[in-house]
């Protein structure tokens, strides 16, 4: 019983210790409606995969074209 007294205080130490952002929290929420709005919810993993793979590229092939110093 004393395990789990002193594991539950250690839990809400931490919950003390990180307290949640709600300003982001509130940020997220409203992220996420506008993309629900716009029909941008219902992108498939596939596609999503593709646009963050071709962002990677872009930004690599921007670091490779710049003048070395």
């Amino acid at each position: 019983m004393s395990e789990l007294v002193r594991e539950a205080l250690r839990r809400y130490q931490q919950k003390q210790e990180s307290p949640v952002n709600t300003e982001l929290m509130a940020a997220l929420r409203a992220v996420q409606e506008d993309a629900r709005r716009a029909g941008l919810d219902k992108l498939p993993q596939r596609t999503v995969n593709a646009e963050v793979a071709a962002y990677r590229r872009e930004q690599r092939q921007a670091r490779t074209k710049q003048p070395v110093r």
